[in-house]
């Protein structure tokens, strides 16, 4: 993600994140939830099979990762890490492992954890200039890695219930960074290396949690540490979100805020332009939920499409699993695009010409054609694209300006 929060932001932030900074709580419903993504935007597929699509992922430049587990699949133990680039779809592991977890920076870095059969034991894994590598070599039980767009990777480290530390990966380097002895989980990275996780007090009962924030090299609670929070999210002017009993909560400038009509809301994420995507439980599904400019929008509306992981990048664009467990498919909001405008920028040029070379390379590399590829390239309408939809491509490319 791009920097927003200049120095001044910044400053103000810590300040407001100090000991005793007074805050407040925006209660009440809010205006009516408005069914279906906004106007002007569409949810269109990325896989469509029976297999099982999980653990979702985007950066800001068209790329979304997520693992694939085959059904059936005994135990879980084999599963796979697959990129979908701008139309084109790859399949990065193949092996009997367990590839789960995967997040992207904005440079395209992947990284995930694997898991070995028969143990508890997770490594956490790389994938770099086309090339896949393993960062972690020992006993121990990594889990949720993510990755900031410095390369920076954090991520915890369970060493028996009840008690996990974060860990940090820098140039080579791995060093501990929370040791407290409690169980510090579901770390975020924002572009500037700034970071929010939770900190679980397992031995209390019941037990509570903090979301924790590192701004700067400080350390600092962002919730007051009595109630179950969880799912923690941060963008880069230092904006958390988290949720708990009350709903799904949200601290700026020192304030936090409860999002309207979230109550049940579960697992947010924040972009750079205060967007926050959630999922919220409707009794017989769940349904992705778009908080957007003062308005909550339910991008999903039947069983049949319930969601199941999301993410969100700054254009707004959102990244969901959708379907009936187990088969769950990964699908992308998106603004409408006119045929042939993959890009969406308004214009077709080669810019959409490459997205429909990625769009024809996936059946010659022995993977599915992206539906989305159709949406866009199908130009006539016969279920592929071809030679035929090029010729009619060719007349929809925006004349050059002089």
């Amino acid at each position: 993600m791009s920097k927003l929060a200049e120095v001044a932001v910044c400053a103000a932030l810590l300040l407001s994140a100090l000991p005793n900074t007074p805050t407040a709580r925006a209660e009440g419903p809010g205006p009516a939830i408005i069914q279906g993504p906004p106007p002007g935007w569409e949810i269109v597929k990325i896989t469509d099979d029976p297999e099982q699509d999980r653990r979702v992922a985007m950066n800001n430049v068209g790329q979304i990762v997520f693992s694939k587990r085959a059904i059936p699949n005994p135990g879980g133990t084999r599963e796979e890490i697959y990129l979908y680039d701008n139309g084109k779809l790859r399949k990065l592991t193949d092996d009997i492992l367990a590839d789960q977890s995967p997040d992207i920076n904005d440079a395209g870095v992947i990284v995930w954890i694997k898991k070995e059969p028969g143990t508890n034991e997770h490594e956490v894994m790389r994938y770099i200039d086309g090339m896949i590598e393993q960062l972690t070599d020992d006993l121990l039980d990594q889990f949720g890695p993510s990755i900031g767009n410095d390369g920076t990777i954090i991520w915890p480290t369970r060493f028996e219930f009840g008690w996990a530390e974060l860990f940090r990966y820098v140039e080579g380097k791995t060093t501990q960074i929370t040791s407290n002895g409690l169980s510090n989980q579901c770390v975020t990275i924002n572009a500037s290396g700034d970071y929010a996780w939770v900190r679980y007090e397992f031995n209390l009962s019941p037990w509570v949690s903090t979301i924790m924030c590192s701004i700067n090299g400080e350390v600092h609670e962002t919730s007051d540490g009595t109630t179950q929070a969880q799912g923690c999210g941060i963008n880069d002017a230092g904006t958390t979100v988290w949720h708990d009993d009350a709903g799904v909560l949200m601290r700026a400038n020192g304030m936090i805020s409860v999002l309207p009509n979230s109550f049940n809301g579960r697992g947010p994420r924040i972009n750079n332009a205060g967007d926050v995507l959630y999922g919220l439980s409707l009794g017989d599904f769940g349904s992705g939920m778009l908080f957007k400019d003062g308005q909550t929008y339910q991008l999903i509306n039947s069983p049949e499409q319930a969601a199941a992981g999301f993410d969100l990048s700054d254009s707004g664009e959102a990244a969901l699993g959708m379907g009936v467990f187990p088969e769950i498919d990964i699908a992308l909001l998106w603004r409408i695009r006119d045929p042939g405008d993959f890009t969406g920028d308004g214009i077709v040029d080669r810019f959409d010409f490459e997205s429909m070379q990625n769009c024809m390379s996936n059946v010659e590399c022995g993977v599915q054609m992206p539906p989305v590829c159709l949406n866009v390239f199908d130009l006539d309408l016969d279920g592929d694209i071809d030679f035929r939809d090029f010729a009619l491509f060719q007349r929809l490319v925006t004349p050059a300006i002089n």
